[in-house]
């Protein structure tokens, strides 16, 4: 029997499955479903009897663990099956139970919601699906209400909360049990130690050049009695910097739902970590799938890397991706480690100046005498 640190134990329907030739599972940021894949190949037997695999059907509930730690909790999601006169071979899929979040769209009729906050509006839709969602170290007011939420045709769940998540300094991703994480701050000690010559087998870094970075989102308000279309256009804005080094790059984004300036401000904010968060991507393989202090490596988890073959040496990366593998080569685990993850850098918010539309809506105007063309293409007052 193989040592608990390189055995993979699915448990389905009270029955616990082993021996595989292959392992694969995958936790990432994005994409945000955690999927476990293995394959068996199996002898088959008198009266063409093979073993494990023939129990294990598409749907049902599973648990997965990896060096005896839980690692996912969902369902058989696909079933590959080949076979000849001597051997069965199988390829079996495990998705974490948030994929239906993912997949379904929203089982609602009225397709609005009023004065719910997030943690509210994802306990409505998760509800069906017996899914929870559960809040990290989220940032001050994010369980504010929205004033209005109004549900894309065919929206999915995953989709809805993802967009409104912006809007409160939060990133979303599963955990082990299946729930999903509505996470802000990260405990910014590393989890795990990366030393070249000691603890990596290999190891590749890509590094952009830094820029300075502004996002601005634009927003507008309902209108009403005393306002016009012109006015309610723009009529809030958040801005995001980020220093960088010898450019600069501006981006104006409009916002998708009516937003005040604090919800606009986190919604740049979170434009600017998918900028800024590929700036530098390390790729390092190790031995295992065990870190140095007995666990799995966790999504958003910092990392320290000293790597001098890289130019590297930083405490200040999270894990983007981790993902653990075990085949003829042996047990590994595969790690993508980035900047700005969770993380957001400074806000600004303001009221931008009016446009000359919104003025000429709340300044009296006198016209002048419009300009055309005049006989022989000459210009003149009508």
């Amino acid at each position: 029997m193989p040592k608990i640190e390189e055995t993979c134990e699915v448990t389905i329907n009270g029955k616990v499955f082993r021996d595989w030739d292959s392992v694969t599972a995958t936790a990432s940021i994005n994409p945000f479903v955690r999927m476990v894949t293995l394959t068996v190949t199996e002898k088959v037997g008198a009266n063409g009897a093979v073993g494990q695999s023939l129990q294990i059907k598409t749907g049902d509930a599973a648990t997965v663990k990896l060096a005896g730690q839980l690692f996912a909790s969902g369902h058989v999601h696909e079933r590959q099956v080949a076979y000849d006169a001597n051997n069965h071979s199988v390829r079996v899929t495990f998705a974490s139970q948030v994929l239906k979040a993912v997949e379904q769209s929203i089982p609602l009729k009225d397709g609005e919601f009023k004065g719910y906050s997030f943690q509210a509006i994802a306990n409505k839709v998760l509800g069906p699906l017996g899914i929870a969602l559960k809040a990290l170290n989220p940032p001050s007011g994010w369980d504010k209400a929205f004033k209005y939420v109004n549900i894309e045709p065919g929206e999915t769940i995953f989709n809805l909360l993802s967009r409104l998540s912006k809007y409160r300094g939060i990133r979303l991703h599963d955990d082990k049990d299946g729930n999903i994480i509505a996470r802000g701050s990260v405990d910014k000690k590393p989890t795990a130690e990366f030393v070249e010559g000691r603890n990596i087998l290999s190891a590749s870094c890509l590094a952009q050049n830094p820029r300075d970075t502004a996002q601005e989102v634009v927003g507008q308000q309902r209108g009403n009695d005393n306002s016009t279309p012109a006015q309610n256009r723009g009529a809030y804005s958040g801005k995001a910097d980020a220093n960088g080094s010898n450019y600069s790059t501006d981006k104006q984004i409009q916002a998708d739902i009516p937003a005040d300036s604090d919800d606009l401000k986190q919604a740049a904010g979170y434009y600017n970590l998918l900028s800024l968060g590929q700036q530098v991507i390390v790729r390092i393989v190790y031995q295992g799938w065990l870190l140095s202090s007995g666990k799995l490596p966790e999504v958003a988890d910092y990392t320290s890397i000293d790597s001098p073959m890289l130019l590297l040496k930083t405490s200040n990366l999270q894990i983007a991706e981790v993902t653990f593998t075990q085949d003829q080569a042996g047990t590994r685990t595969t790690l993508i480690a980035q900047s700005w993850i969770t993380s957001p850098g400074s806000f600004e918010t303001s009221k931008p100046e009016q446009t000359a539309a919104q003025k000429a809506t709340s300044t009296p105007l006198t016209p002048s005498a419009p300009v055309v063309t005049g006989p022989g293409g000459l210009a003149g007052p009508v």
